[in-house]
């Protein structure tokens, strides 16, 4: 009876993901007063571990973010190899009684988080990628296709063979917004664009197989791709090798992490995730008594994702895309025109003739002559007789 609980739970979860609007985080970086703490913090990495230099780094940059401004605040940590030992671990710092917040990171860590935080009602949990509605868990998810779309823009930009590519850890909804994203955003800039999609090629280490990530990119190379994005952790260093052993007519772009400086002029961008800053201020929250459960769902709007300024390809960043625009500048546009609600950027795959383009954007300016010179011709018509 408890697994039925706790699978309705994370069924429902993922209803709610798709429904919510986003809200606004509590506080920024910006308002956060450093003090001295003795506030007990752990936190349970997602599979893959430290050294991704993407989404498990990028939480670990919060948390030393957190030790450095909060002295005297204890952090525990654990790399879990596999989700039953990411469950059992969330489940012993509960055990343990002393920990003000334990943090999980990772949609992996749902069904640990819903069990332990059911079982330990008055512990507080918060967890980064996915929701679990419970009133001692605070949820952190991301407008991953909001990001991805810019990135999809910029690619179908720069790309001298129409054809690009994606690399995804898993074939699940929370890589697939990154994939829907990235779609979307190429298919703005050219409807006609071939895009390339495939997913780790080891299922029990999808976000660890550098090896297995390169021989992805090389095929995907071999068969015209000249721009790969990688949302794979780990797995998508390999596409930065293929990049820069196929030479400077390649690139990667990175993912959840400012991944450019790895392979410096050979990843175009990287779509930053945020999460750094969700970890942090969770955990001043906490030292400053100030943290709720809830619900978060960070996008452009709220800077919790977005896209690298491109120190090492700042050619790329810096050509001309239309006369008087840059493509940098061009993607920003593109950036505001979403946050203003110009046109929305699904979490879903989206059919052809649904997805926004320039042609769609720009002919209202196209027609106006047009309708304006036709109403002219109807009043003179009219006056005449």
């Amino acid at each position: 009876m408890k697994n039925k609980k706790i699978i309705l739970s994370i069924a429902f979860t993922l209803l709610l993901m798709s429904s919510y609007g986003a809200t606004a985080m509590a506080s920024t970086v910006n308002e956060i007063t450093p003090m001295a703490s003795d506030a007990k913090i752990a936190v349970v990495f997602s599979t893959g571990g430290l050294g991704d230099k993407s989404f498990n780094d990028a939480a670990k940059v919060g948390v030393e973010q957190a030790k450095t401004e909060f002295p005297g605040i204890t952090v525990d940590e654990t790399e879990p190899a596999t989700v039953d030992e990411i469950n059992n671990a969330i489940e012993a710092y509960a055990v343990d009684g002393t920990y003000d917040l334990i943090i999980a990171i990772g949609f992996s860590s749902a069904g640990g988080v819903n069990a332990s935080a059911l079982a330990h009602p008055t512990q507080n949990y918060m967890i980064i990628d996915m929701v679990v509605t419970l009133p001692n868990v605070n949820s952190i998810v991301f407008k991953e296709h909001e990001g991805s779309f810019l990135a999809g823009a910029l690619a179908a930009m720069i790309t001298e063979t129409d054809d690009i590519g994606f690399l995804g850890g898993l074939n699940i909804p929370l890589i697939n917004r990154f994939k829907n994203g990235y779609e979307q955003g190429a298919r703005y800039i050219n409807p006609d664009i071939n895009i390339r999609v495939a997913y780790s090629p080891d299922s029990s280490n999808p976000w660890g197989d550098v090896a297995g990530g390169k021989n992805v990119a090389d095929s995907f190379i071999e068969e015209g791709s000249d721009i790969i994005f990688a949302a794979a952790g780990g797995t998508g260093l390999g596409v930065f090798d293929a990049a820069e052993e196929a030479g400077t007519t390649v690139y990667a772009i990175g993912v959840d992490s400012n991944q450019d400086y790895l392979k410096p002029g050979y990843v175009l961008t990287s779509m930053i995730k945020r999460v750094d800053v969700a970890v942090y201020l969770d955990i001043a929250a906490i030292v400053g008594d100030t943290w709720t459960a809830g619900f978060t769902s960070l996008g452009l709007a709220e800077d919790g994702v977005g896209i690298t300024e491109m120190e090492y390809t700042q050619d790329e960043k810096n050509a001309e895309y239309k006369s008087g625009t840059t493509n940098y500048e061009f993607i920003m546009e593109i950036k505001d025109d979403i946050i203003a609600g110009v046109f929305n950027v699904s979490e879903f795959t989206v059919a052809p003739e649904d997805n926004p383009t320039l042609a769609e954007e720009e002919t209202p300016g196209f027609l106006f002559p047009i309708f304006a010179f036709g109403m002219i011709m109807v009043y003179a018509i009219r006056k005449r007789r």
